[in-house]
């Protein structure tokens, strides 16, 4: 069961449970939940976001080049297993 389960309705959880170590990110979670702090972070992330958004160039018609290379062997009765080993083994 998770600590939220195991307190008592309305009562202390310090009389009843040991104190519980969280580790660096529980402490994190921990200070964000209550901080003023969050929401203003969370503006700021959403509001850097939308500018990279606009601010990131698109093109309707990219030119990329793709590198590619097409290999066309002719070996007439020959099973494709043995073409394809031809072809790349020096």
């Amino acid at each position: 069961m998770s600590d939220l389960e195991q307190r008592p309705p309305g009562g202390s959880d310090s009389a009843n449970h040991p104190p519980v170590n969280l580790g660096m990110a529980g402490a994190m979670a921990k200070f964000f939940i209550n901080s003023p702090l969050s929401p203003l972070l969370y503006l700021a992330m959403l509001m850097l976001g939308i500018l990279g958004l606009l601010a990131t160039p698109r093109q309707e018609d990219p030119q990329i080049s793709v590198p590619m290379v097409d290999l066309i062997v002719q070996y007439p009765g020959a099973e494709p297993e043995q073409v394809a080993s031809s072809a790349v083994q020096p």
